[in-house]
């Protein structure tokens, strides 16, 4: 990102989304201010996840994000890309 308010995140893959990304973790700059939506499409787009788009939850620091929301992203953040789940 050119923008000067960008900051730099890490990125944590599990399961199917590890295997697509070829990594178990990664970082990425985005701007402090985003949308649900736009983060999403970032990640799918720069680690070809784009077979598990409409499936995967994004959550920082832990905490499950809101869909609907624009999200406040600081220096340092972890940003969990979790595919769906399946088993018993």
């Amino acid at each position: 990102m050119e923008s000067e308010h960008a900051v730099t995140v890490k990125v944590l893959f599990f399961a199917q989304s590890k295997e697509l990304a070829g990594t178990r973790e990664a970082t990425i700059q985005v701007p402090t201010r985003i949308s649900y939506k736009e983060l999403l499409n970032i990640i799918t787009e720069t680690y070809n996840l784009q077979p598990l788009r409409n499936n995967i939850l994004l959550a920082k620091n832990e905490e499950v994000c809101e869909q609907s929301v624009e999200l406040e992203i600081k220096q340092e953040d972890r940003i969990a890309v979790i595919p769906p789940l399946s088993g018993g």
